[in-house]
């Protein structure tokens, strides 16, 4: 079963809307990809070695509707990817060794 992610999936499971940044990138998002609602989250997950994961609906190279931008706990890019779904998030995760599952 696909199960889209969405905004309240994402802040019910902890993550955090960063208004700063979604202010800022905004208007380049609408302006050079049509983009009319875009949103940027964060998230640390509570692992033995805690990643990073931020998380937005800007243009993709995939055309799915999330990316997600991991880090390492020194903020040291990791990771990168485009996905649509729980499952996709989940295996992402599962990849990454950390326990955070939406």
């Amino acid at each position: 079963m696909n199960n889209i992610i969405t905004e309240q999936i994402l802040i019910d499971n902890g993550f955090e809307f960063l208004e700063h940044e979604t202010e800022l990138l905004s208007k380049y998002q609408k302006d050079t990809y049509g983009i009319n609602h875009y949103v940027m989250y964060r998230l640390w997950t509570d692992d033995e070695h805690p990643i990073k994961l931020d998380i937005d609906n800007g243009w993709t190279n995939s055309g799915r509707k999330w990316s997600v931008h991991i880090d390492n706990n020194a903020c040291e890019t990791i990771g990168y990817a485009d996905i649509d779904t729980l499952e996709q998030f989940n295996k992402l995760m599962e990849i990454f060794d950390s326990k955070f599952r939406l």
